[in-house]
């Protein structure tokens, strides 16, 4: 009743107010009546001013329909866009991945934007904005197989966690141990260098003492020709048998002319000495022609093994003087700056008790200096082979002096045949005495003492170094089979390498071979390549440290989404239990095919498991460091640092095949895994773009979806339009004044809206 009376009232009020305005309006109409002259003007300026409130308020309200036409259209686009690309393709999101399926991308967007222009169902209502479609074209780009797409991608994956997991699970394991290691790659890297010096000087001479023994054995036998025993004078004697030394010949020389001189002129028959004198001419032509048999290899073995006794030495001074340079040079390394920058990091959480400072290490480096041998120690060794050649010369020229008088005994009286016996005699003892005979005064002896003083530890060291050449031979034995393992699955690889191929060209990158790792058969040379294999480690760490860059995203992203082999069933495969076939199965091989890229079932596992020893010989190489610190010789310390990483290495494989895990090292009790190793692994081969490829490959071969084919980034153009209510024209002016690129046609606006949209 309140509201009826109120109403009631509302009327009343509305009445006398209309009663109100008729009575004013019609004194109004009687004043106009009285000025007509005024009338007209004043209804044309309310005119002009009405019709331009009109058309202020008409424009206004068509540009506030066109501002919430684009807004709204430009909504429905990027709507559009979100719902194409819901469409992606499951079978990739398994590896964290975002790329376009194989739906129809045009009629996904089609029908959304028709569904958002549809009629309100609500009853009579006022459609303020009457969108239609006029053209839409969708397109695709951007494929997941391009290595930036591909990183992007791993980036967004992998953003939160791999930097944690790296930091906490890798840097923090190794970060107690970057001094030791730093000391004992560098002590190794010297050292084994100079051992390879060190064993090609001595090679070398050697080798020169071996050409002044050699030569001085061809003239073993030239005493017993000339005099034997060797004597301060030479006696007659009487002709009774052939002689068989000069001195004999020398001896019986007087005899010889008596008998001759008896017989001569006496008829053939009558001749009383005839056989006595031939049997002297018999002995005395066969002492000539040995003398000149051994005189003339003598000769040339003088000539050629002294001189090039004179030039090995020379060669030996040479590498003598280079292992001076190594050692001035070997303070400076720059590999050890990543273990500087390891060691010196600070990142959260607990490291692991320190390993040492690697002081034993460092003090066996300082003794490599006691390595080099005097200069002086060459001049004296050159001086007795130039003094060797001298007194040859001598020998030479009194043997010849000798077998020319020698040659005249036989025809001529008054050959001073026992001075020239004397002489050569005296000549050669001299020469035997200092080079041939064994005594303190052979000089070739004295030679080969002065070099012994200086490798009073070789011969333990030689002994080390067969027993490390025996142990690696049973690693490189279990190697080889592995290397040789299977085939079985070739048909698999054989695919993986066409996938892999195919998005190295589509990346337009050059193709490279997969490089071999191997285990060295040279002790030296195997601790050598473990230790550049923690160059390699701890450079890898360290870079990472001052940029969290691709690479460490990358890799943590292959140990998330990849299988890797199980080093306990390779162990019993080694061993004659094991079955092959599940041991070689590519998806039992993913990382290991992602770190070393061979398209066969065993290279990958091949090398990975000389990489695993190769780290645990570096390891246990420097614990032998300093475990034997205090034998003295640095190569005999390294010797023994290398049979002791060797063998303790073998034992670290045994265990990790049978426990599933290995201390990191002796002093530091922090358990590693088989997968431990392989991301360590990761930073030492750090060819991103093939590390790339290599799991886009594995990604096709096990979806079977291409991504070199699919798409990451959506493009959408769009055209509509609304019809406009008031002055199209006026809309269209203003539009070409203000520069919009908006049209007009057939009285609606039409506008174009880009929308892209990326996972």
């Amino acid at each position: 009743m309140e509201r009826k009376r109120l109403q009631l009232w509302r009327q009343d009020k509305l009445y006398s107010i209309l009663e109100k305005t008729k009575n004013e309006q019609r004194g109004r109409e009687a004043l106009f009546r009285k000025k007509d002259g005024e009338a007209g003007a004043v209804t044309l300026f309310l005119i002009l001013i009405l019709a331009g409130v009109y058309m202020f308020v008409a424009v206004f309200i068509d540009y506030a329909r066109i501002a919430a036409f684009k807004v709204q259209t430009e909504r429905m686009a990027h709507a559009a866009m979100r719902s194409v690309m819901s469409a992606y393709d499951t079978s990739l999101r398994e590896y964290g991945l975002f790329a376009y399926g194989d739906s129809s991308g045009d009629a996904i967007m089609a029908k959304v934007l028709n569904d958002s222009v549809k009629p309100s169902s609500v009853k009579d209502g006022f459609p303020i904005l009457d969108i239609q479609w006029d053209t839409t074209s969708l397109g695709m780009e951007r494929e997941l197989g391009r290595y930036d797409i591909f990183n992007r991608q791993i980036q967004e994956d992998m953003k939160y966690r791999a930097p944690v997991d790296f930091a906490i699970e890798v840097i923090n394991r190794f970060k107690p141990m970057s001094e030791e290691m730093k000391e004992a790659a560098h002590t190794v890297d010297l050292l084994k260098k100079l051992q390879k010096l060190y064993d090609k000087r001595e090679k070398l001479l050697d080798e020169a003492i071996g050409n002044q023994i050699e030569s001085a054995d061809k003239v073993m036998k030239l005493p017993d020709l000339i005099m034997k025993p060797p004597a301060q004078a030479i006696y007659e004697e009487m002709l009774e048998t052939a002689p068989e030394t000069a001195a004999e010949a020398a001896a019986r020389y007087a005899d010889y002319l008596s008998k001759k001189q008896a017989d001569e002129g006496l008829p053939l028959i009558e001749q009383l000495y005839i056989l006595e004198l031939g049997r002297y001419r018999t002995g005395v032509n066969q002492i000539v022609t040995g003398i000149s048999m051994l005189m003339q290899p003598a000769l040339e073995a003088h000539k050629t093994k002294l001189l090039e006794a004179q030039d090995k030495i020379e060669e030996a001074r040479e590498i003598n003087e280079e292992m001076k340079r190594v050692i001035a040079e070997g303070e400076n390394r720059s590999e050890n700056a990543g273990y500087d920058n390891v060691g010196s990091s600070t990142l959260p959480g607990t490291s692991p008790t320190s390993a040492g400072s690697g002081n034993e290490a460092k003090s066996t480096r300082s003794l490599a200096s006691e390595l080099v041998r005097e200069d002086a120690l060459f001049d004296r060794i050159k001086s007795r082979v130039i003094s060797q050649n001298e007194d040859f010369s001598g020998v030479g020229k009194d043997s010849m002096e000798l077998n020319t008088q020698l040659r005249s005994v036989t025809g001529m009286s008054g050959v001073p045949i026992k001075p020239a016996v004397r002489q050569a005699s005296q000549t050669t003892e001299r020469y035997m005495n200092s080079f041939g005979r064994t005594g303190p005064s052979n000089l070739i002896t004295q030679s080969q003492q002065e070099l012994e003083n200086g490798r009073r530890s070789d011969a333990q060291r030689k002994e080390n170094d067969k027993q490390s050449k025996g142990k690696l031979k049973e690693i490189k034995r279990i190697f080889s089979r592995i290397e040789n393992g299977s085939s079985g699955s070739m048909q698999t690889f054989k695919q993986l390498e066409q996938f892999y191929e195919a998005n190295i060209a589509f990346n337009q990158k050059s193709f490279e071979r997969a490089e071999k790792t191997e285990i060295a058969s040279d002790p030296y040379d195997s601790g050598g390549n473990a230790m550049k294999g923690m160059d390699h480690l701890f450079g890898g760490m360290s870079g990472l440290l001052g940029q969290l860059g691709d690479e460490l995203f990358q890799n943590e992203y292959a140990l998330a989404y990849f299988n890797s082999m199980d080093f306990g069933q390779l162990f019993s495969w080694t061993e004659g239990s094991g079955d092959v076939n599940d041991v070689f199965k590519l998806e039992n091989q993913e990382l290991e095919y992602i770190l070393y890229g061979f398209h066969n079932p065993s290279g990958n596992i091949a090398s990975a498991y000389a990489e695993v020893f190769g780290m645990r010989l570096a390891i246990r190489t420097a614990e032998g460091l300093s475990e034997n610190s205090k034998l003295g010789n640095p190569l005999l310390v390294l010797s023994a640092a290398i049979l002791y990483g060797i063998t303790h290495a073998i034992e670290d494989m045994v265990k990790l095949a049978k426990d599933g895990n290995v201390e990191l090292s002796k002093y530091i009790k922090v358990k590693l895994t088989y997968r431990d190793h392989l991301r360590l692994f990761l930073l030492m081969h750090s060819n991103n773009d093939r590390k790339m490829s290599r799991m886009l490959a594995l990604i096709r071969l096990n979806t079977g979806a291409n991504p070199d084919e699919k798409q990451t980034y959506a493009s959408g153009q769009m055209r509509s339009s609304i019809k406009l209510w008031f002055l199209p024209g006026i809309v269209r002016s203003i539009g070409a004044v203000m520069g919009s690129e908006d049209q007009v046609q057939d009285g609606r606006f039409f506008i174009e809206r880009k929308a892209d949209y990326s996972y």
